[in-house]
């Protein structure tokens, strides 16, 4: 598995922002996140640091593709367009 390091941190009034960075077989990969509020509670309930969801998400995605099928800048709500089961699965990496 890749390795996640989110980096940066950046709260705004209803969502965060997030710089991450993938290492992939020697290779780093750079992303900027964002994760609203509803997302975080929906998949978190408030239980855990917002960075720790993002961390999450990139697992999760990072499971069903590699980091270069990942797009470069996206809200974390997008995952869903792709992965129907990302409300079921992304808990339970948490």
């Amino acid at each position: 598995m890749p390795e996640i390091n989110v980096k940066t941190e950046t709260e705004h009034e209803r969502s965060w922002t997030f710089n991450v960075e993938v290492q992939d077989g020697g290779t780093a990969h750079e992303y900027d996140v964002t994760l609203n509020w509803s997302d975080y509670e929906h998949w978190s309930r408030g239980q855990v640091a917002p960075e720790k969801v993002v961390h999450a998400a990139f697992e999760f995605l990072l499971q069903r593709e590699p980091a270069t099928a990942i797009m470069k800048k996206f809200d974390c709500a997008v995952i869903r367009r792709y992965f129907s089961d990302v409300d079921k699965e992304l808990p339970k990496l948490l």
